[in-house]
C-alpha cells in the first residue's frame, strides 16, 4: 500500500530538484514538465525513481490526475478493488472515462506492474485512437526495435505499433538496446513520457528552419560521403537498416536484421562451392537474406521491391562508377529473388585469406531502378530470379568493373554504358527516395526546400515544409542571436559561437545548446604523389613520386612540427582534444600508443629533415637538390581552417618548411582536388559514420586509391600503398572480434604511427543549438546525421 505514495503522496515537486533525475536523463524534460504541472510527483521529496516499475493502482492515479477528473466513489467496477483502498476513486474514475480496462474475470489486478504494451494502450485510448485504426495497424506490426521479431504476433502488436509512430509518439523505446519490451514493466520514466504525450500530443504543421555550414556537393549518396549531404538525407532517404548514436540496431524498412539466430546470416566454415550459369565454380562464404517490408513505396508512389536491392548493387558495380567505396559489393557471387520483397545474396571472397567481411549483415543499396529506366537508361531491363556476379579483381584486389559482368550479361551492360548519364543526372539535385519529406527545391549555395511525402510507410513528415539552409559560422551565428533558426547543426556553432552563445542569456531563453562529443576529427592528408605527376595505376610497388612528401622522415617531420596543442588554444580555446588515430579514444579499436607518436617536438622534426637529405640555407629554409621545401596546403572556406593552416605556416617556419595555402569553396575541394589528388596537403575532416564501425579501409586501402583508370573510386587520397597493411586491413571486417580490434591496433603502431597517410589535429568539438520548442531531437554522440530520427520531429 505504500507505493501510492509515489504519485499521490507529496507536493509537486520540480524534476530539476529530484536528485536521480539529472538534465541528462532520458526522462529529464517530461518529468521536469509533468512535476511543474502538478500531474506527477516524487517517491520523495528529492527522489523520483524514474526506473522504479509502476503498477496499475498507480497508472490509474496518473490518467485521473492528468485528465482532472473527480473521484468515482459511487461505484464498484471491479471485484480486486473495494472501497476503503486508497486508489478505489482513481481506478474507478479512470475506468468510467474509459482510460483503463480490467481482465475478463472481473478484476483490475491494481498492484500488478503496468507493461509497456499496456502503457502504449492507456496513452492511445487517452489520445482518442480508435480501435479501427488499430486494427489497420495490427495487419503490418512495426516495432523499429532490435527486438522487434519477438513480438511480431503479441496481442498488442497494433497498439505497439501506433504507440512508436511519428503521429502518436506515445511510448518511448527502452534503453540501453532500443526495445519495444512489450511485456515488461513500465517504469516511471516510461510513464511520465507518455503521460506527457497525453498532455501535449503531437504537433502537426508549420514550418521548420535548419541551418549548417557546408553546402552538400550533391544528394546522389553513391557519389559521395559527406556529412554535410548526410544531415540532409536524413530527410529523404531511409534505410532497410536502422541504426543510431547509441550503437542500437533494428530492421527499419527491413523485416529483419540478418542473424546467425534467426537464420538471416549463415556464415559457412567451410566455403560452399556453388556454380554459376556459365559453368564457373565459385567459394561461398557467407549468405544472407534481406526483406523489405511489404508495403513500401517510393515518393513518387511507386512500390519498393527487391529489383531496386538488386539496381542498387548493379549501380554500385558499374564500369568506372565513381562510387567512395566497394566493400561488400565486390564480393557478391548470386542475388536470387525469393520473392518481391526478398533477396538471398552469396557472397564470395575478394581476399582468400581474410574470406568473412562483417560489412555484409548491413545490405545492399536501395536505389529506385524505375526512375533511373525512365529518366536516364530510357529503357527497361527485366530481372530474372536469379544474377549470377563474376566480378574480377587484379592482385591486389582492386575491383576491375571493364572486364567483370554478369549473367545475364546485359544487366551490367546497360548500366555500364550510362554511367555518364547516371552520374550527371538529375539525381545529384533531386533525388526521388523515400522519408519523411521529399525535396522540393535546392537554390545552390542558399537553401534546399522540402515538404512531407506521402507514401512514407512512417507517415509523412510533421512539418508542413523544411527549409535546409547553408550559413557560415559567422551568419549563422547572427541568425541564431535573432532567434531565426529552429536548429542549427554541423559547423555553424564553432568553438567561439558556443563560447558566445554559452553566455548569452537570451539565447538560452530560447535554445538548448548540445554539446557532444564528436567523431570528427581534423587532420592532413599528405599526397604522396607530384599532383603533377600521378601514377597511372597506383598499386603496391608501384615508386611514390612527390620529391619530398615521398619520404617517410619528410612526412614524420612535418607532423613532429605542429603544435597541436597551439592550435587547440588558438583556435579552439582548448575545447578540442588531441587528436592522434582515427578511431575513437578509449575504444576497443584505439591504438594509445600513437600518443606518444604524434606529438610536437621541432627538434625532432630538424633531424628527420637532415636524415632526409635536406640542408637548411642561409634563408632558413630546407632544401635539397636545389629546390627549397616549399609546400602547398589546400582546404575549405571554413575560418577556423584558416586560422589553423596560419597557425602551422608559423610553426614549420620556425623548423624550415615554407608552407603556403589556399582556401577553395567545399564542392571544388571535396568534389575535384581531393579526388583527383591535385593537392600537396589537404586539411580537413573524416568522421566514423557508424557507431558500429570504425571503418577505415576506403581511407588507407590501395585499391582506394581514386585515379583516372579506375574512375576516382575510393578515398585513400595521398595515395598510401602498402600490401603488407592491406592484408592487415582486410581483417577489420573479420567476424573474429579479438582478431578485428588487433588488427585496427596493428595498423595503428606499424603503419598509420610510421607511414602518416593522415596527420590527426584534433577532434572536433560539436554543438548544435535547438529551439525549446522543437521535440524529438536526440542525440549524444556526433555520428552520422543529426537529423537522423527527424521523422519524429515536431513544433510544441
Amino acid at each position: 500500500m505504500l507505493v501510492a505514495s509515489s504519485f499521490v503522496g507529496f507536493s509537486p515537486v520540480n524534476a530539476a530538484n529530484f536528485s536521480d533525475v539529472p538534465k541528462t536523463h532520458q526522462y529529464y524534460k517530461y518529468i521536469t514538465k509533468l512535476a511543474d504541472a502538478g500531474i506527477v510527483k516524487g517517491r520523495s521529496a528529492t527522489q523520483y525513481a524514474p526506473d522504479a516499475t509502476l503498477n496499475r493502482a498507480e497508472l490509474a492515479t496518473l490518467l485521473v490526475n492528468l485528465k482532472k477528473l473527480p473521484l468515482e466513489t459511487s461505484k464498484q467496477y471491479f471485484k480486486d478493488v473495494p472501497k476503503g483502498t486508497w486508489y478505489y476513486g482513481y481506478v474507478n474514475a479512470a475506468a468510467k472515462a474509459g482510460l483503463v480496462t480490467g481482465y475478463e474475470d472481473g478484476t483490475y489486478r491494481p498492484n500488478n506492474p503496468v507493461t509497456r504494451a499496456e502503457l502504449a494502450v492507456v496513452g492511445l485510448r487517452g489520445l482518442g485512437v480508435t480501435q479501427a485504426t488499430i486494427d489497420q495497424y495490427a495487419k503490418n506490426p512495426i516495432y523499429l526495435s532490435s527486438d522487434e521479431s519477438k513480438y511480431t504476433n503479441y496481442w498488442a502488436k497494433g497498439w505497439l505499433t501506433a504507440a512508436i509512430m511519428p503521429r502518436y509518439q506515445v511510448l518511448s523505446w527502452r534503453q540501453p538496446g532500443r526495445l519495444i519490451a512489450a511485456d515488461k514493466a513500465a517504469t516511471r520514466g516510461e510513464a511520465a513520457y507518455t503521460i506527457y504525450k497525453m498532455k501535449w500530443p503531437v504537433k502537426k504543421g508549420g514550418q521548420l528552419y535548419i541551418v549548417e555550414e557546408q553546402e552538400p556537393a550533391t544528394l546522389f549518396s553513391a557519389l559521395d560521403s559527406m556529412a554535410a549531404m548526410t544531415q540532409v538525407l536524413a530527410l529523404i532517404m531511409d534505410g532497410e537498416q536502422g541504426s543510431d548514436w547509441r550503437g542500437n540496431w533494428w530492421p527499419q524498412m527491413g523485416r529483419w536484421v540478418p542473424t546467425t539466430e534467426n537464420g538471416k546470416q549463415v556464415i559457412y566454415e567451410k566455403p560452399q562451392k556453388i556454380t554459376l550459369q556459365d559453368g564457373t565454380q565459385v567459394d561461398i562464404y557467407m549468405r544472407y537474406d534481406f526483406g523489405l517490408r511489404p508495403g513500401l513505396k517510393w515518393s513518387d508512389g511507386q512500390p519498393i521491391t527487391a529489383d531496386d536491392f538488386i539496381f542498387g548493387t548493379l549501380l554500385y558495380l558499374a564500369k568506372d562508377m565513381p562510387v567512395p567505396g566497394l566493400d561488400p559489393y565486390d564480393s557478391v557471387a548470386r542475388i536470387e529473388k525469393l520473392d518481391d520483397y526478398t533477396i538471398r545474396v552469396y557472397f564470395t571472397a575478394v581476399d582468400k585469406e581474410n574470406p568473412y567481411n562483417v560489412y555484409a549483415k548491413y545490405g545492399l543499396p536501395l536505389y529506385p531502378k524505375h526512375w533511373f529506366e525512365q529518366n536516364v537508361l530510357k529503357t527497361t531491363v527485366t530481372y530474372p530470379k536469379t544474377i549470377d556476379f563474376v566480378l574480377k579483381h587484379d592482385e591486389e584486389m582492386t575491383y576491375l568493373s571493364d572486364v567483370s559482368y554478369t549473367l545475364p550479361r546485359n544487366l551490367k551492360e546497360v548500366m555500364d554504358k550510362n554511367v555518364e548519364a547516371i552520374v550527371n543526372s538529375s539525381y545529384n539535385t533531386k533525388p526521388m527516395h523515400t522519408g519523411p519529406y521529399k525535396i522540393t527545391n535546392w537554390v545552390q549555395k542558399g537553401y534546399m526546400e522540402f515538404v512531407p511525402d506521402p507514401n512514407y510507410f512512417l507517415g509523412p513528415g510533421l512539418f508542413d515544409k523544411v527549409v535546409f539552409a547553408f550559413r557560415s559560422a559567422e551568419s549563422g551565428l547572427a541568425e541564431l542571436l535573432r532567434g531565426q533558426p529552429d536548429v542549427a547543426v554541423m559547423g555553424v556553432i564553432n568553438t567561439q559561437n558556443a563560447k558566445t552563445l554559452s553566455a548569452n542569456s537570451n539565447f538560452l531563453k530560447q535554445y538548448k545548446l548540445n554539446s557532444i562529443p564528436s567523431v570528427f576529427w581534423e587532420h592532413f592528408t599528405v599526397n604522396f604523389d607530384d599532383p603533377n605527376n600521378l601514377p597511372d595505376a597506383p598499386k603496391p610497388g608501384v615508386a611514390y613520386t612527390h620529391p619530398f612528401l615521398s619520404d617517410n622522415r619528410v612526412r614524420q617531420a612535418l607532423s613532429y612540427a605542429i603544435n597541436r596543442q597551439d592550435i587547440s588554444n588558438r583556435v579552439y580555446y582548448g575545447m578540442r582534444p588531441l587528436a592522434y588515430y582515427h578511431v575513437l579514444p578509449g575504444s576497443a579499436f584505439d591504438e594509445p600508443s600513437l600518443k606518444n607518436v604524434f606529438i610536437y617536438d621541432p627538434g625532432k622534426a630538424d633531424t628527420l629533415l637532415k636524415q632526409a637529405g635536406l640542408t637548411k640555407g642561409t634563408d632558413g629554409v630546407y632544401a635539397k637538390g636545389g629546390k627549397k621545401l616549399s609546400l602547398l596546403a589546400q582546404t575549405t572556406n571554413r575560418t577556423d581552417r584558416i586560422n589553423t593552416l596560419q597557425i602551422i605556416q608559423q610553426q614549420y617556419k620556425q623548423v624550415g618548411i615554407n608552407l603556403s595555402m589556399q582556401p577553395l569553396n567545399s564542392s571544388d575541394f571535396f568534389n575535384t582536388v581531393l579526388p583527383h589528388r591535385t593537392f600537396e596537403i589537404g586539411l580537413f575532416a573524416w568522421g566514423q559514420s557508424s557507431i558500429l564501425e570504425p571503418g577505415g579501409t576506403t581511407l588507407y586501402m590501395s585499391r582506394y586509391i581514386p585515379s583516372k583508370s579506375n574512375g576516382y573510386q575510393g578515398q585513400n587520397y595521398s595515395g598510401f600503398r602498402n600490401a603488407e597493411a592491406d592484408a592487415l586491413m582486410n581483417k577489420w571486417t573479420s567476424f573474429d572480434m579479438t582478431e578485428r580490434t588487433k588488427a585496427y591496433k596493428d595498423f595503428g603502431r606499424l603503419y598509420f604511427g610510421v607511414y602518416m597517410p593522415e596527420m590527426p589535429i584534433v577532434w572536433h568539438d560539436q554543438h548544435d543549438a535547438v529551439k525549446l520548442n522543437i521535440e524529438g531531437y536526440d542525440l549524444g554522440l556526433d555520428v552520422a546525421a543529426h537529423t537522423w530520427n527527424i521523422a519524429w520531429w515536431y513544433r510544441e
